[in-house]
């Protein structure tokens, strides 16, 4: 019977049913979009800041920051526990060598690395490290380096020794020379422009120093630090260690790195950590409080609507009253209509919110979105609220209702 009065009294009145329907499903839309995108945005967002620098340094673990780190014990960073978190990393060997070229000589950091090295890892797939998976923001006038003897030079020394792409340039270390062909001059707005950038095993063997490195620098997906993330590992209990250990914090990414190098210390780059875990908590913080405000919106736009038709049907709720309908059967009709109006307005509010999420995720991030299972809860929920609460003061209003004089006004 319920089921029958509730139909026909949405039906009797198509043009605001249809206005609050209407209402309910840009609503639940806008909440269920601003929920799969909030599900996927920190994790893109994060894989867009690593493309900004690396985020963790691991050196020799000495006092004074001098030896080496073993250039073999590299592929072990990709099978760490966070292994899948670990984007890319590039090793450095560094030394100070005298570079000359078109007459002019200058006393330069000469730098070995790696820029697009294929590693093989033990049970994982072939993957590619290096320069370019780290620093893809370098400006680079020409190419990368592609055989041992060619050379990236930093636009500041680039200037000073007068050479360019094409240019030849000759590294001095201790009596051992090598002569370099210039392929590319990088433009970083730090101090990369003042170096001199090689293959690593060519810089190994000039140095001195084969299988040997001085740092590598390692870009990580990591999770904003909290109070519990800046806590001392070591003050901690068993069980809180397990939890920070296995909680994507930089610092427990470090640790694992740090555990897989044999001799190192690793630690986070907290100029570029700190700002990344700051803009994702204000990121997340942002996506909750539109979630909200579309919420608050949607419901009340539907309270104007709903206090618009309950004008019109004063008479009728009057009436219901004056044969006998108490506050809580005329209540239950009222909610009905609400409820109905919910599963309507948020199946296609859900349908609406995730085509517009999956929109803004191709057009923002270049790529697909795999909508999660509880969204359509979200959905359901949201119509429920956007409904619900645009329908209290309405529904108030109603239960208000003096029939006596509500029809001597009819």
């Amino acid at each position: 019977m319920l089921l029958l009065l509730t139909k026909k009294a949405l039906l009797s009145r198509p043009g605001s049913t249809l206005l609050l329907l209407f209402v309910v499903i840009l609503g639940t839309a806008a909440a269920t979009a601003l929920a799969g995108i909030y599900g996927e945005i920190s994790h893109k967002m994060a894989l867009e800041l690593r493309s900004y620098g690396a985020n963790i340094l691991v050196e020799p673990d000495s006092p004074d920051g001098s030896g080496h780190l073993l250039e073999e014990d590299l592929a072990r960073i990709k099978t760490i526990f966070w292994k899948h978190n670990i984007k890319g990393f590039a090793p450095y060997l560094y030394g100070a060598a005298t570079v000359t070229a078109s007459g002019r000589s200058e006393r330069a950091v000469l730098a070995g690395t790696w820029f697009a090295k294929p590693i093989d890892v033990p049970g994982e797939v072939r993957t590619v490290q290096g320069v370019r998976v780290i620093a893809p923001w370098w400006s680079l006038q020409g190419g990368y380096p592609a055989a041992a003897d060619e050379a990236v030079v930093g636009a500041a020394l680039a200037r000073r020794l007068r050479t360019g792409p094409g240019g030849t340039v000759t590294a001095l270390y201790q009596g051992r020379e090598q002569q370099f062909k210039v392929v590319g001059v990088v433009t970083t707005g730090g101090y990369e422009e003042e170096q001199f950038f090689a293959p690593l095993p060519t810089v190994q063997g000039l140095l001195g120093m084969e299988g040997r490195i001085s740092r590598v620098l390692v870009s990580a997906l990591t999770v904003p630090m909290d109070a519990f993330g800046r806590t001392d590992p070591q003050t901690m209990s068993k069980a809180d260690y397990e939890k920070w250990y296995c909680t994507a914090y930089v610092t427990a990414v470090a640790k694992n790195i740090e555990e897989a190098l044999r001799g190192s210390r690793a630690k986070p780059v907290w100029q570029i950590a700190s700002a990344e875990g700051a803009l994702l908590t204000k990121l997340d913080l942002l996506m909750v409080l539109l979630t909200v405000m579309a919420v608050a919106a949607s419901a009340t736009a539907v309270s104007a609507c709903a206090m618009a038709s309950m004008a019109r049907r004063n008479a009728e709720i009057a009436l219901m009253k004056a044969l006998g309908a108490d506050s809580y059967q005329i209540a239950l009709l009222l909610l009905g209509e609400i409820v109905l109006l919910s599963l309507l307005g948020g199946c296609a509010g859900y349908l609406l919110g995730q085509y517009l999420a999956e929109l803004v995720s191709s057009r923002v991030f270049s790529s697909s979105l795999t909508s999660p299972a509880w969204l359509f809860s979200v959905a359901m929920v949201s119509a429920f609220l956007v409904a619900l609460l645009g329908s209290l003061v309405p529904l108030r209003r109603a239960l208000l209702i003096e029939p006596v004089r509500a029809l001597k006004q009819e």
